[in-house]
């Protein structure tokens, strides 16, 4: 369905044949006792070489009074238009209804496949709230994609064969029975030890080497390890509603012949060249990289070991190959320089490199997380506090439903407050989480979002009366409270077209969290099963109907879930 801009903005194309839609902007005008839509005719009357007082009188003159156009009127360089609210109305509401779970998708992607990777944590530690965010990134870029009709596939790339788990590996043979709670306490350690004991890290950097040759007893020690781990993590991610597809581990990629490709490239284009410590490197600079920061890039160690780059640039070439349409990767903004040092070779070799969608931090007040250290906030940690507090939130509120239920709805309040908060912000922006204000049910947040939805869907079951398939000639907009709900209603499709076009759900958060409060100020203005006239009554329920049905959807795109009650 065309929304009403596209469809003024047809009008004003077929009285100047000459212009075209993307030669001007239609909008609102400031107030609604002016018209409901504008038309500024500066950048038309310039095409047109005409002044725009005329060009808006000729407007105002030929454009279709009738059916959903009341008027239009010039006012200066603008035209204001008012339109007939009933049959827009109508209109907005049946289309909204008809398309169900699918309202606002604009069936983008249909016939095409996208391949995503994300979070893929280093299997040494249960994730912390940093790396929740990648998840949530993914996971809300994921659902976008699959309403929007693309074939997603998920990819979770299993670091398993790095120093890190080597030094892991080493303790899990002492400790003998090293649990998932244990990994980042023993991880920390290792890594103590590692700097301490030269001997230890050197066993380390063994095992790395044996795991390269094909030895079977180290390949299981390794798998053994990261299967733990990554069992554990997976649980927790779960807990967010982020899952996965496909899981490929590094170790596959370790003898990949498809390496190569990139050495051949980088060899015929003078980039590659061994070092006076007899380790194989990559000059960047020869592939058009101009700082001196980060010019150097280590492939191959001294004894012919390849580092972690080799294996991801395989790993990029595996992806590419599988054919999707479109190759995407969610990252920390501190691996921006190691994944533009990888699209350089991969570009030289002929290869396209994935799309990135970058994301900030979610910082400590001392500073960024770090694994290494073990000065971590966990999710897991972070999770459990959120679900305690909205436990509190939801006893308080509601005493009399059951506890089970109100369990189930604390769980749903947490992931609704955190999922919210983070994906609300771009990813390129830091994030400062309060959990006290994530959590209320007023403000700007994630649990007011759903409580507008278990609100309406109170009203709905209060009504008791079966709702019509779709609104007829008998819908009343008497309001500009509706009238202003109907309008951010119609808004969503170009909301999630924007998201898709740049790889960001933050826009789809603060229109769901604007459509709430349009439906806020619509409760309070406007009765809805005491209204006096019937027909009034009926486009009222036929509005929460549809507002639920888009808050809806659009929370399913952030992960959210919503509450029969709250």
């Amino acid at each position: 369905m065309k929304t009403i801009f596209e469809r003024i903005s047809d009008v004003v194309c077929t009285c100047f044949p000459d212009i075209k839609a993307e030669d001007f902007v239609v909008g609102a005008p400031p107030s609604l006792d002016l018209g409901d839509v504008a038309v500024p005719l500066f950048s038309i009357a310039k095409r047109l070489r005409r002044p725009p007082v005329v060009i808006a009188g000729e407007l105002s003159a030929s454009a279709p009074i009738g059916g959903f156009i009341e008027s239009a009127a010039a006012a200066g360089p603008y035209v204001n238009f008012k339109l007939n609210r009933n049959v827009v109305g109508a209109e907005i509401i049946g289309e909204i209804i008809r398309s169900g779970g699918c309202w606002g998708s604009n069936n983008t992607g249909a016939g095409k496949k996208v391949l995503i990777e994300h979070t893929s944590i280093n299997p040494n530690a249960s994730p912390h709230v940093g790396r929740g965010r990648c998840a949530m990134i993914g996971d809300s870029i994921t659902r976008l994609l699959r309403f929007e009709g693309y074939d997603v596939e998920v990819h979770y790339y299993v670091n398993d064969m790095g120093r890190q788990i080597g030094l892991l590996v080493l303790l899990a043979d002492e400790l003998r029975q090293l649990t998932f709670a244990q990994i980042l306490d023993a991880y920390v350690e290792a890594n103590k030890r590692a700097e301490e004991e030269p001997e230890f890290a050197r066993r380390g950097y063994e095992l790395l080497a044996k795991i390269e040759e094909g030895d079977e007893e180290t390949q299981r020690k390794f798998h053994a390890v990261t299967a733990l781990c990554l069992k554990g993590q997976l649980a927790v991610l779960e807990r967010l509603g982020v899952s996965y597809d496909v899981f490929d581990r590094e170790s596959r990629y370790v003898t990949d012949s498809r390496l190569d490709i990139v050495e051949r490239a980088l060899t015929e284009k003078g980039a590659l060249f061994t070092d006076e410590d007899g380790r194989r490197v990559v000059d960047l600079s020869k592939l058009g990289y101009e700082p001196e920061e980060g010019r150097y890039f280590v492939l191959r160690r001294a004894n012919g070991s390849s580092m972690y780059g080799c294996r991801d640039l395989v790993y990029s070439i595996d992806k590419h190959e599988r054919g999707a349409s479109l190759n995407l990767m969610v990252l920390g903004e501190d691996h921006k320089l190691y994944a533009q040092q990888l699209a350089l070779m991969l570009e030289a070799a002929g290869i396209p490199a994935p799309e990135v969608v970058y994301y900030a931090y979610i910082l400590l007040k001392d500073g960024k997380m770090s694994t290494r250290q073990g000065k971590v906030v966990l999710l897991s940690d972070f999770l459990d506090q959120a679900a305690a507090l909205a436990l509190e939130r939801v006893r308080e509120q509601f005493p009399d439903i059951a506890s089970e239920e109100q369990h189930a709805i604390a769980e749903q309040v947490a992931v609704s407050a955190i999922r919210f908060a983070v994906l609300r912000v771009r990813p390129n922006k830091n994030v400062t989480f309060d959990m006290d204000a994530a959590l209320s049910f007023q403000g700007d947040t994630g649990p007011y979002i759903q409580y507008s939805c278990a609100r309406i869907r109170s009203i709905l079951r209060k009504h008791k009366e079966p709702i019509p398939q779709a609104p007829d000639s008998s819908f009343k907009v008497e309001t500009d409270a509706e009238w202003m709900l109907l309008m951010k209603l119609a808004a969503f499709p170009q909301v999630v077209a924007d998201a898709t076009a740049q790889r960001v759900c933050a826009g789809i958060a603060n229109y769901a969290l604007e459509l709430a409060h349009a439906f806020t100020a619509f409760y309070h203005e406007c009765p809805v099963l005491t209204a006096d006239d019937e027909s009034v009554r009926r486009a009222r329920i036929f509005l929460c109907r549809a507002t639920l049905q888009t808050l809806g959807n659009a929370l399913h795109i952030l992960g959210i879930e919503t509450p029969e009650r709250m």
